[in-house]
């Protein structure tokens, strides 16, 4: 049973650090299911050796009796840091937040303020992430990619306002437009809305320090 424990360890400790690899790049609600499901399995093998393995390790004093216990603690801690720098990188303040939203998928780009940017293509569910930088000029935002998922086919956008006329009343919107060189707007390009601006609050801050 020892080697079971073993084996057994080594196979959910690689399955668990792969899915958790993957999620920095793509979460899917199957994954979040199955990393569940493996992790209470870990935690039950963990459980197991720590019952059996030690106690045989007090009486016969043989190190590699630990070895189950000790792959545990690895795996553990490699998926728990990565969990942690994943959920920094999310968790980092956000300077400016667009999106699109078309029904069964949905394109996102959280800019961060401290000039990384975090693309998110999602549909029916699955959500996949890529990572880049950006510069911004006043309303200007120009990235590092010229093409993100076939989405954004440039690496200029801009924020516009404009107003939208409903029947007894108008609202002006902000929207965020992919531009050519030139600062013509892209023919069918994908139009953003921005839902999220802290361009003020965020230079301000800055002003005072």
């Amino acid at each position: 049973m020892y080697i079971v424990r073993v084996i057994g360890t080594l196979i959910i400790g690689l399955i668990l650090i792969k899915i958790t690899y993957h999620f920095k790049y793509s979460t899917f609600i199957f994954d979040l299911i199955t990393f569940g499901g493996f992790l209470i399995i870990g935690v039950l093998f963990l459980m197991w050796s720590l019952f059996t393995d030690i106690k045989h390790f007090r009486s016969e004093k043989k190190i590699f009796l630990l070895l189950p216990v000790g792959l545990s603690i690895v795996f553990g801690s490699i998926v728990l840091i990565w969990n942690v720098q994943i959920n920094t990188t999310f968790d980092k303040p956000t300077l400016v937040r667009i999106f699109y939203d078309g029904d069964y998928n949905g394109t996102g780009i959280d800019f961060k303020t401290d000039g990384s940017y975090i693309f998110n293509n999602s549909s029916l569910g699955l959500s996949e992430y890529r990572y880049g930088t950006y510069k911004i000029n006043d309303n200007t935002i120009v990235i590092d990619q010229k093409n993100l998922e076939k989405v954004v086919l440039t690496n200029k956008l801009e924020i516009r306002t404009d107003t939208v006329a409903y029947l007894d009343h108008s609202v002006a919107h902000k929207y965020v437009y992919q531009i050519d060189k030139s600062g013509e707007i892209l023919v069918n390009a994908t139009i953003f809305r921005l839902i999220v601006d802290n361009r003020n609050k965020y230079f301000v801050i800055n002003k005072k320090h």
